[in-house]
């Protein structure tokens, strides 16, 4: 005598539990490229940052080592009385004259830049000539969003 074997469910129960399996499990290898992608790319901003930041501490360093050695060769311990044509002899191009500071901007990756402002004053605790007025990091490029939407007209 034949009897009968009923496994048509439990087969069609278990294809459906690995199916499922399958697709959270590719679901999951996508999520975790995409968050390596992210993480890279992070990882470059963060090294560019830092790399403008060193540019930033140098530039700092150079302006108060220039305005130092001013101060040494004029005899003078005040900036206030310092000339602004001899600052703009020994910064050139990095002196304002009209706002009496020292900027410059460190270009960065992606349209960003590092914007450095000192300001000339003496600070007898800390043995500097400049004091930082502003450090930040800005968009040089102004970002235009493409709202365009090409949509068939019938023609």
């Amino acid at each position: 005598m034949k009897t009968k074997m009923n496994i048509g469910i439990s087969s069609l129960i278990l294809i459906f539990i690995v199916l499922c399996l399958v697709t959270f499990g590719l679901l999951s290898l996508s999520s975790a490229r995409n968050d390596l992608v992210l993480a890279e790319r992070n990882a470059e901003a963060v090294q560019e940052y830092y790399r403008a930041d060193t540019e930033g501490e140098r530039f700092i360093a150079m302006a108060d080592s220039r305005l130092k050695k001013l101060a040494a060769d004029s005899g003078m311990n005040n900036f206030p009385s310092v000339s602004s044509e001899k600052l703009k002899q020994i910064m050139g191009d990095y002196y304002n004259e009209n706002e009496r500071t020292i900027r410059t901007d460190i270009s960065m990756e992606r349209g960003q830049a590092l914007h450095v402002e000192l300001d000339l004053e003496k600070d007898s605790r800390r043995g500097t000539f400049c004091s930082v007025r502003s450090f930040y990091v800005y968009n040089q490029e102004d970002y235009e969003i493409d709202q365009s939407i090409p949509v068939w007209t019938g023609q």
